[in-house]
């Protein structure tokens, strides 16, 4: 039996380390700016230009 939800997180989990090459270092670094980003806006912003135009797409 396999878990739908466990499913999920581990493709989003592979589809992340895939735009970084898998490079930990490389999505840390990312995280800290996107983070300093969203602080700086006062608002939230989008993760990645991918989910973006997914989003954009559907609207």
């Amino acid at each position: 039996m396999k878990d739908t939800i466990v499913t999920e997180i581990r493709a989003a989990r592979a589809e992340v380390a895939e735009e970084f090459d898998f490079d930990l270092h490389k999505f840390f670094v990312w995280a800290k700016a996107h983070t300093n980003a969203e602080r700086k806006a006062k608002r939230l912003l989008p993760t990645t230009l991918r989910r973006v135009r997914k989003n954009s797409k559907a609207a």
